[in-house]
């Protein structure tokens, strides 16, 4: 037995309304992720931000670069010239 023609017209509107609420839905919550609180200052320190947008914490510290040097100074002292 088929389906009469209006009730398919309505359960195709009706999937394409859902479908356009979903969109709308997903737009709005990509939107709203990218959103940073820049009156907030403390929002921002905890993302890692100060109340200018820049960086907090700068890409790499000044012990890890020592400890990078050392660490290659140290395998180059103590490689062996193999013969």
């Amino acid at each position: 037995m088929r389906h009469s023609l209006y009730l398919q017209l309505a359960t195709l509107l009706l999937k394409a309304d859902l479908k356009r609420e979903e969109k709308q839905w997903q737009r709005t919550v990509r939107r709203s992720s990218h959103n940073i609180p820049w009156s907030n200052i403390h929002l921002l320190r905890d993302i890692g931000l100060d109340k200018e947008g820049r960086s907090t914490q700068s890409s790499t510290p000044d012990a890890v670069k020592v400890e990078r040097r050392v660490r290659h100074l140290r395998r180059a002292l103590t490689s062996r010239i193999l013969t």
